[in-house]
């Protein structure tokens, strides 16, 4: 590398298999620009809890990573990011990311944030579980049930799910019983949580939950990750990062050691939806080494820094013209799916965070609990609507 011209400190969750990717990214700008990188890495809560606090204060990091949709919104309200609408102009992202991903950088008709990955959700297995149980991915949910049922009955436990996975399949189950624009609308307010097919959603989920492995409030994901892997269950619901995972803890080849399914439809009339999110970089407006920083965030926007994260592993790109060639078979497939059907964000990107806490909190007892009455689920929801129009009368 040239003599160093500059500095850059940035602000990541990326740790784990994704780390690599992302060390190798930095590694490739340093050379290019000449400008050296503090790369300051911790764990997704950790760089929650610290990094939204350190912004504000003085000497911020030049660079940060978040979630885009709401966590991104709540970094700009602080008044400490700055706006990018102007590179995402030159560096032609408005025609190269898709609209979902743009309108989840932008608060109040600016944009602030330049996307790096975007992810979906599927149902993982290992090949070798399903060729052991003579399994075959379902076309329905039906038939999604009907495998469920008899593993169970043979003692087999069918799904793996943590908290998070559980509040997972209630977003996957809900945009297909209510469609996307439904969907939205009450991630918005504008729909009632209260509407019969809301709680005929909550009641599919309870019913699928008698599914899951016992305990599912009471272990993390790397403990569901490891149930998984240990054969105490069959399939688990979660992000595309655990082909990333997969690929790298454990040496397995995608679509040979392990593969994945959309959840099932539920309704005809409704079809497929993906459940997507995102991560994006955001400047601050105090950064100290502001020119490094411009020079990052526009070379993080490039097709060019796009595809080098491609090829590492990262994950899928927000760039819709990365070439399919950059990715592994898995990736192509869970791409594809991407761009056939409608695409909305998960309800953590969008639920503001009192509500969100409601949610889950009676999802819970909708899940951890005897059976309940559909006026009994009603009754936990009647909360959850008092709140959200609370939150949307200001």
């Amino acid at each position: 590398m040239e003599k160093v011209r500059g500095k850059l400190e940035i602000y990541h969750f990326w740790i784990g298999p994704e780390h690599a990717p992302i060390r190798n990214f930095f590694d490739s700008f340093s050379k290019k620009f000449s400008i050296e990188v503090k790369d300051v890495a911790m764990e997704w809560g950790v760089h929650s809890a610290i990094t939204q606090v350190k912004v504000m204060r003085e000497n911020p990091p030049d660079i940060i990573t978040t979630d885009i949709g709401r966590r991104l919104e709540d970094y700009v309200r602080t008044g400490e990011i700055a706006e990018v609408g102007k590179l995402w102009t030159s560096k032609n992202l408005r025609k190269s990311v898709p609209d979902w991903v743009k309108d989840a950088c932008t608060v109040n008709g600016e944009i602030y944030g330049v996307p790096s990955k975007c992810f979906t959700f599927a149902v993982w297995y290992l090949k070798s579980v399903f060729e052991k149980h003579g399994l075959e991915p379902p076309q329905t949910w039906d038939d999604f049930v009907e495998m469920c049922r008899k593993l169970s009955k043979r003692d087999i436990q069918p799904i793996v799910s943590s908290s998070w996975e559980v509040s997972l399949w209630f977003e996957n189950i809900l945009v297909r019983m209510v469609g996307p624009k439904f969907y939205m609308n009450l991630m918005r307010g504008k729909e009632s949580w209260l509407d019969p097919k809301v709680i005929d959603a909550y009641e599919v989920l309870q019913e699928l939950s008698a599914y899951f492995m016992p305990g599912p409030f009471s272990y993390s994901f790397k403990e569901s990750w490891e149930a998984l892997n240990a054969g105490k269950a069959v399939m688990q619901l979660q992000g595309d990062w655990v082909n990333e995972m997969w690929k790298v803890s454990y040496g397995y080849k995608p679509g040979k050691d392990y593969d994945f399914f959309l959840v099932p439809k539920i309704s005809d009339s409704v079809g497929n939806v993906m459940i997507t999110g995102g991560n994006a970089w955001l400047m601050t407006k105090r950064a100290p080494h502001r020119s490094e920083a411009r020079t990052f965030m526009m070379y993080a926007a490039s097709k060019e820094g796009h595809g080098l994260l491609a090829k590492e592993g990262m994950g899928i790109m927000s760039r819709m013209d990365v070439p399919e060639n950059f990715y592994d078979p898995v990736s192509i497939e869970l791409l594809k799916n991407m761009r056939k059907y409608p695409n909305v964000l998960q309800m953590d990107a969008m639920l503001p965070a009192t509500l969100l806490s409601v949610e889950r909190l009676q999802q819970a007892q909708i899940v951890l609990g005897e059976r309940m009455s559909r006026r009994g689920i009603e009754k936990l929801l009647e909360e959850v609507q008092r709140v959200s129009e609370k939150i949307r009368q200001g």
